[in-house]
């Protein structure tokens, strides 16, 4: 396989100036989406940018603090993500969310990188924090789904929780929470049973472009499928479960 082809920034700055096609419909259509993709597309190119020269950093000086301490900025800023986007109060539910963060990487982490790529150092940068991300996107927005759910339901069917309480039901919120696992984990589930048929994953595709031989893009893709469905299942029932306990009292009312 041959290595990966350079990207000049000219033939870089060249593709940008394709953006001129969106920024056109939109003010023929009036859409009022101008500034936000000009925003968006300015955002993406400093931030990615600002992570490359981090990454690059963390290649060059290969030490496992500086890792650890990147991968705790990305479970921090997923958890205080995961809280604004579900919409619950970041004081009470930002530590259980980021103790489902953290019970997942803590998992999966060392199994990959240990266990499975075998990397040597295990925590090296170059596979630590790309599939950290990886595991932490989808993650996130699972965790959002399963918050907006559980939540959602908790408000709008108060009364049932009330009833199951009086009951007196070891697990009154175990319905709620049922409903709320299954809607986080069916996207990643109808993923996997898709993929390679409706989609080409774009890590698979990367590593391709990036002159790694089919076979062993898919070995990678495999890995990385599956330990995204395990990190989701652990983070979301994780949070879930933390989260119920410190929201609601032993008479079934929301604090």
């Amino acid at each position: 396989m041959n290595e990966a082809l350079n990207i000049s920034n000219w033939a870089l700055a060249g593709l940008y100036l394709a953006f001129l096609i969106p920024l056109f419909l939109f003010q023929r259509f009036s859409l009022g989406l101008s500034k936000d993709l000009i925003s968006s597309v300015t955002r993406m190119t400093l931030q990615l940018a600002v992570v490359g020269l981090y990454l690059q950093t963390l290649f060059d000086f290969a030490n496992i603090w500086l890792n650890t301490a990147w991968l705790l900025v990305m479970m921090c800023v997923a958890s205080w993500t995961i809280c604004k986007q579900s919409g619950v109060n970041r004081k009470s539910l930002l530590t259980p969310i980021f103790i489902g963060q953290l019970v997942a990487m803590l998992f999966i982490l060392p199994l990959l990188t240990i266990g499975v790529i075998q990397a040597d150092p295990w925590w090296q940068a170059q596979y630590l924090i790309p599939i950290a991300g990886m595991l932490l996107g989808n993650a996130l927005t699972a965790n959002v789904l399963a918050i907006e759910r559980f939540f959602s339901a908790l408000k709008t069917r108060h009364a049932e929780l009330q009833y199951y309480v009086a009951l007196g039901t070891p697990q009154p919120t175990k319905p709620f929470f049922k409903e709320a696992m299954t809607a986080a984990l069916r996207p990643p589930l109808a993923s996997m049973s898709t993929l390679g048929i409706v989609a080409l994953p774009g890590m698979m595709t990367g590593q391709i472009l990036g002159g790694t031989s089919p076979l062993l893009a898919v070995k990678y893709q495999l890995v990385i499928m599956v330990a995204i469905f395990i990190s989701v299942t652990l983070s979301v029932s994780t949070t879930l479960w933390l989260s119920s306990r410190a929201i609601i009292d032993d008479y079934g009312q929301l604090k």
